[in-house]
């Protein structure tokens, strides 16, 4: 693109001239020429003043000059703006419509005509697919499930029976949706018998689910993936759990059973949430954090087990601390013994 479309695109004012046309987005650190990038906050200073890239997008009120051959693009949030020219150029799905010649679609199941079923799929009986819906190739939707509209289903997914998906959801490759929750009895002598699980999973709209997600089937009931949710990579969510509205979770966290979560989360990876407790709205749990009991007010919280941030990080601290600490006390109790 030339500079002054990208200008238009952005609503951006320019300062500088160039007669280079744009051909890739990079980072501050690596764009080059026929680059675009942008900056937003002074600890990328060195950076941009080091930046040979063609286009530089830049707060409205900074004071800094271009470089020969180089334009600064100036306007209100220039991480917004640069959002906008990802979004731009991002590659749209390119299938058409229909049903690929090698899926399996049993003739019970209901495709629209504007879904697209990939190679190798397999839809089961009374399967409902909505318009627009695309489903990439070697996905599996067992019987009985019903998938809305606009939805965007990866390669490789497994859709077990009965589960339900709402409009304009994303599922990435290998996620696995509705197996069966983690329920076993255990026996007298500590062998273990299978509690079936006969519940499903419902997923409202809008949600994203990243590669290798498990969400497990409710033992009766369902587990709830509410409007808006976003879900990391490698998350697992138990039977039974219900994630409100908007909740945001990265990789690598566990939420056990009938645990319920509130709106608006924010779930650092790695963090692990038992089972069988609430979680208010407009809770932020920071990376590794362990929560073995509810949490009742909203707030940051930090810590194995969690306390509030600043306690958690003070913690941390003296923990960081423990071999001075330690030589210290022993240097105190030797000079007690002496005396």
């Amino acid at each position: 693109m030339k500079i002054s479309e990208i200008a238009n695109l952005i609503n951006a004012k320019i300062v500088g001239e160039t007669t280079d046309d744009i051909l890739q987005l990079n980072r501050i650190e690596h764009a080059t020429k026929n680059e675009i990038t942008f900056y937003s906050d002074k600890k990328y200073l060195q950076y941009l003043e080091n930046s040979d890239a063609t286009a530089i997008i830049v707060p409205e009120n900074f004071d800094g000059q271009p470089k020969e051959n180089q334009v600064f693009l100036c306007v209100a949030n220039p991480y917004i703006a640069f959002l906008m020219l990802i979004n731009h150029f991002a590659p749209k799905p390119s299938e058409q419509s229909g049903i690929h010649s090698s899926a399996v679609v049993e003739t019970t199941a209901t495709v629209h005509p504007t879904a697209h079923i990939g190679a190798n799929c397999y839809i089961g009986e009374y399967v409902e697919i909505g318009a627009n819906t695309i489903i990439r190739a070697n996905t599996t939707i067992q019987n009985n499930s019903k998938i809305g509209d606009n939805n965007l289903i990866h390669s490789n997914v497994s859709i077990y029976y009965n589960t339900t998906i709402g409009n304009n959801c994303i599922i990435h490759s290998g996620a696995v949706i509705g197996a069966d929750g983690f329920g076993f009895f255990e026996n007298a002598d500590k062998s273990y018998t299978k509690i079936p699980q006969i519940g499903n999973v419902v997923i409202e709209n809008d949600v994203e689910i990243g590669a290798n997600t498990a969400i497990d089937r409710a033992l009766v009931g369902s587990t709830f993936i509410r409007n808006g949710v976003k879900l990391d990579n490698l998350i697992q969510i138990a039977h039974n759990v219900e994630l409100g509205e908007h909740t945001a979770i990265a990789g690598l966290v566990g939420i056990a059973g009938s645990a319920k979560i509130g709106k608006r989360n924010r779930i650092g990876g790695q963090t692990g949430i038992s089972g069988h407790i609430s979680i208010a709205d407009d809770v932020t749990f920071m990376a590794m954090s362990g929560v073995p009991s509810a949490v009742e007010k909203a707030g940051i919280y930090f810590g194995a087990p969690i306390r509030d941030r600043l306690t958690g990080f003070k913690i941390a601290a003296v923990i960081h601390n423990l071999p001075e600490l330690s030589k210290d006390v022993q240097k105190i109790k030797k000079k007690l013994e002496i005396e």
